[in-house]
């Protein structure tokens, strides 16, 4: 003989509305998927979208390339060496990367070159290892593909230079012309 479900009561109804809410919650962003690409590329942007993490902070298209400001040092060979961010600043490496990127959006590049052609100067006989052999340090803005990166090549795609400096000299201005058109590669024939 089958047995009967015991009636529903006020207390079944009301847990099994909070469950539903909260079922209602935890799908709410899936509306922003919803419709013609271009709409739904717009409602992300428009509204985060939590906890599908879709906000332009984490989400946005970096289009595989990104452009950074930096500080390159040259031996005499002619060989790329980064010198090492406390020429610059005492602060984190965040810190002092931040620090040199407005300094170079601010126009202070020639600023930026005499700092580390001074500090590389200064600490000459306590240099090691590749900082060792950098005669001169260039300030640069320069663009790098993430495939070509991460397959291994550090060569940047392109770069501008802003100021230049001998160790132990003073700096100079570049060009400091923009950026080139990123190249692509056309179909194959």
């Amino acid at each position: 003989m089958p047995r009967s479900a015991p009636p529903l009561t006020g207390g079944d109804a009301l847990r099994l509305g909070a469950l539903a809410g909260f079922a209602a919650v935890l799908l709410a962003p899936l509306r922003h998927y919803v419709g013609p690409m271009k709409r739904v590329t717009e409602a992300k942007i428009e509204h985060d979208s939590f906890p599908l993490s879709t906000y332009p902070m984490f989400s946005a298209d970096r289009r595989g390339r990104i452009v950074i400001p930096h500080v390159v040092g040259f031996t005499a060979d002619g060989e790329r060496v980064i010198p090492h961010y406390r020429h610059y600043g005492s602060g984190g490496h965040n810190q002092v990367r931040k620090q040199l990127a407005r300094d170079v959006r601010q126009g202070r590049a020639v600023e930026v070159a005499q700092r580390y052609a001074d500090s590389l100067a200064a600490a000459d006989r306590e240099r090691r290892g590749g900082e060792a052999a950098i005669l001169r340090v260039a300030v640069v803005r320069a663009r790098y593909v993430f495939d070509d990166w991460f397959a291994g090549d550090r060569a940047p795609q392109a770069e501008s230079v802003h100021a230049e400096c001998a160790v132990g000299g003073t700096a100079t201005a570049g060009p400091g012309e923009p950026l080139p058109r990123l190249r692509t590669p056309g179909p194959q024939r």
